[in-house]
């Protein structure tokens, strides 16, 4: 059962940890450019004391046929008034007549194990030498750690039902990362890298 280590936070992982993990389960997400900045929801613990870390990935156009909460993974969004939608944002019009704004995806199917040194907090605070895209993405993230806060526990119980079920059947259902084979590599990047 996965539980909240401290409290929740937006972290960066280094890059050349999750190139590592890339290599071994191409389900991790890693691309060599733009993904240094890819947020994760952290730090998640298990009943072993290994730490875990879930993705956040950018809304796209295929996410506005998704239901807002899966087994597997969750829709952050806001809700908007028609006027106010911009032509890039993808959203999507409810049976009520609302929007929902898609602000991200919590992809729990990705998440990886991590330890400590591996990543950065996100600061969330903006300060006046950002700049215009720094604190939209400022925005943007305090968004999301908002959404995310107020479904917390469901996010925690998902997660820990995923892993659970796939470290006691040895099956990893499609799209998945294999958990198991993620914490031998975490381990023994970290000897690796102490050595």
């Amino acid at each position: 059962m996965f539980s909240l280590k401290d409290k929740l936070t937006f972290i960066n992982i280094n890059q050349d940890y999750l190139k590592y993990l890339h290599e071994f389960c191409s389900e991790v997400y890693y691309k060599s450019i733009g993904y240094d900045n890819k947020p994760y929801l952290g730090i998640l613990l298990n009943s072993e004391n290994i730490q875990y870390v879930i993705p956040l990935s950018s809304a796209k156009e295929k996410h506005k046929t998704w239901k807002n909460i899966e087994a597997d993974r969750f829709l952050i969004y806001e809700k908007y008034d028609k006027s106010a939608v911009s032509g890039k944002a993808v959203c999507k019009e409810m049976s009520d007549g609302t929007i929902e704004h898609l602000l991200s995806i919590i992809d729990l199917k990705k998440m990886i194990p991590i330890k400590d040194g591996l990543y950065t907090k996100v600061d969330l605070i903006h300060s006046e030498s950002d700049s215009e895209e720094t604190r939209n993405y400022k925005n943007l993230m305090n968004k999301e750690f908002v959404f995310c806060l107020k479904i917390l526990n469901l996010i925690i119980q998902k997660a820990s039902r995923l892993y659970e079920k796939q470290m006691k059947t040895g099956r990893i259902i499609p799209f998945c990362c294999d958990f198991k084979l993620l914490e031998e590599k975490c381990s023994e990047y970290c000897l690796f890298t102490k050595g």
